[in-house]
């Protein structure tokens, strides 16, 4: 007979450590991904929501980082795109890594407080019954 006052085997110090190392990969993504690209911003020129492709040639003050002929205008909007999916990837990524995190510190408690409750619940059971869990005796009712 198994001792029903022994804890299941799950590791909870592995699953905080999880949750640690989560938050740690959420600050490295927010500071050298997400923070490195107002540089990346910066060099590509100013975002364009307008692809030109298929507009007639018309000579501008203005030009990219591509340059002031017709394509470099389409390809700088292609690269603002990839851009700004880039960004919005790895901050829907930073979120979901702090979300992740909480859950599991979260189930670590809800764990915890099961296992307690199990705990006491089977102690309640071996006093009422009056015998010693695992000892293979008769229990007095």
């Amino acid at each position: 007979m198994t001792n029903p006052n022994q804890a299941t085997q799950v590791d909870l110090d592995r699953l905080r450590e999880a949750a640690d190392t989560l938050e740690e990969i959420q600050r490295f993504i927010q500071t050298h991904c997400i923070g490195a690209l107002p540089a990346v911003s910066q060099a590509l020129g100013s975002a364009t929501n307008i692809d030109m492709s298929d507009t007639e040639y018309r000579f501008t003050r203005e030009a990219t980082v591509f340059g002031g002929f017709y394509s470099a205008y389409g390809m700088q909007a292609k690269h603002d795109e990839v851009y700004r999916s880039v960004q919005q990837t790895l901050e829907t990524m930073s979120q979901h890594l702090l979300d992740l995190a909480e859950s599991t510190r979260t189930q670590v408690q809800n764990y915890e407080a099961v296992e307690q409750r199990n705990l006491e619940m089977a102690q309640d059971f071996t006093r009422a019954l009056g015998g010693n869990p695992g000892t293979g005796g008769t229990y007095a009712v």
